[in-house]
């Protein structure tokens, strides 16, 4: 069993990350936290202070087949976990026998001191995400 200590963020995919993160932070009052780009993809998080909720607005490149559903309509790509020691979290799920889509996963020029996750699909086909920010 992976054991959590709380929710970091919801990843949603959507057809603009910019437009997106504006609407949230003009609209809902969430404020602008970071901007990342990988293979193409650009992520923009924003966070709402009232709610406690981070959200990962993310866009992926016009050839990625998530581009092409995200611009029917904005889904939810994911639910992200802080874990404690991702290390220990991969071997968690690899001894309850979870599908595995990335084992850990370290960004380092991500957030102040870098990132680490592990994301897995659960039963239904959703993806879960295990991190921690170091």
């Amino acid at each position: 069993m992976v054991h959590t200590i709380g929710v970091n963020h919801i990843g949603i995919l959507v057809a603009d990350a910019e437009a997106s993160a504006r609407w949230y932070i003009e609209k809902s009052g969430f404020e602008h936290r970071a901007t990342s780009f990988a293979d193409g993809t650009k992520a923009v998080f924003v966070f709402s202070q009232s709610a406690g909720l981070m959200l990962e607005l993310i866009q992926r490149p016009d050839n990625h087949p998530d581009a092409a559903k995200a611009k029917l309509c904005a889904y939810i790509d994911h639910v992200a976990y802080d874990v404690e020691d991702p290390a220990e979290t991969l071997r968690e799920c690899r001894e309850a026998g979870m599908d595995i889509i990335e084992g850990v996963v370290d960004i380092p020029t991500f957030w102040d001191n870098g990132f680490q996750y592990v994301l897995v699909r659960g039963i239904g086909g959703e993806k879960v995400e295990y991190c921690k920010v170091l």
